[in-house]
């Protein structure tokens, strides 16, 4: 009986958490992809088994180029941010001293801002006659407004990079701080320098938080639909936003919905994978 205890006490404590992950979780996500393999007629959903709904998504080139705009936003904006957060994480840390606990409390202060103030904030800056483009005309740099800052690609990008820095930058900064100067005072002593002491020593010292933090990055950004409807314009809608569509308002489809959700989730997974291991290769090389 006393050797059955100590899991008694586990499963007290996790059993919780657990039935309440699986509850709101991963019950509602297996409904969700069950429904990917139902169908429609008309308006009524059919269940069944059909993979017509994922065949559609994929052949459907609306939907296929959604898809890969999405990707390649999400990439192109977890590129831009897992460099910066990692600069900044290495400046805090190793340059700032202790006045980086100044930093990082002003970081932390900017996540209490509420998400549709930020985006408004960038809709400020980067209109036609934002900040930016004040700026710009102020100093003689351009003659009239960028158009392109707002309503396209860019500033979802753009977006997407301010709002996710702060998310990003805590994983980055918490495996960083387990990387003691003694570390890397002791490489340069052997020789290590630059780029070549990021890539032997920093780099794979902080693998894990170069993962969670590209993982932010990638996912929230590929998932948002709240800055493509109100900066990316009508060149700038994602699979976020075509999701959202197919389960409200009159012409919804569900098992649409469900399997470009998967179908992303796949993708998404399958690009993750990529950069790990290709991170994993830079560091050996």
């Amino acid at each position: 009986m006393t050797g059955m205890v100590p899991g008694w006490n586990t499963l007290r404590q996790v059993g919780p958490a657990a039935a309440f992950y699986v509850l709101f979780f991963l019950g509602p996500l297996l409904i969700l992809f069950l429904y990917s393999f139902w169908t429609m007629d008309g308006y009524t959903i059919v269940p069944g088994l059909s993979v017509a709904s994922y065949v559609e998504a994929v052949t459907t080139s609306l939907y296929f180029a959604i898809i890969v705009r999405t990707v390649l936003i999400g990439v192109a904006t977890a590129f831009l941010v897992v460099p910066i957060v990692y600069l900044l994480a290495y400046v805090m840390l190793f340059v700032l001293d202790d006045r980086n606990r100044r930093l990082l409390d002003l970081v932390l202060v900017s996540m209490f801002s509420g998400y549709l103030v930020r985006i408004y904030a960038w809709r400020t800056i980067l209109g036609k006659e934002g900040l930016l483009n004040s700026a710009l005309l102020q100093l003689h740099l351009i003659d009239q407004p960028l158009t392109f800052l707002l309503f396209s690609n860019f500033s979802v990008v753009v977006t997407l990079v301010g709002l996710l820095i702060p998310l990003a930058l805590l994983p980055m900064y918490s495996s960083m701080s387990n990387v003691s100067r003694e570390h890397l005072d002791g490489a340069r002593d052997l020789g290590s320098r630059g780029f070549h002491l990021h890539r032997t020593i920093l780099i794979p010292m902080t693998l894990p938080g170069l993962n969670t933090a590209f993982a932010i990055a990638f996912i929230l950004s590929v998932g948002d639909f709240v800055v493509p409807t109100m900066l990316g314009g009508a060149q700038g809608t994602m699979i976020g936003n075509v999701i959202a569509d197919q389960f409200k308002g009159s012409g919804s489809n569900w098992p649409l919905g469900a399997a470009m959700a998967f179908l992303i989730m796949a993708i998404m997974l399958a690009v993750y994978l990529v950069v790990t291991r290709a991170l994993k290769w830079v560091t050996r090389w």
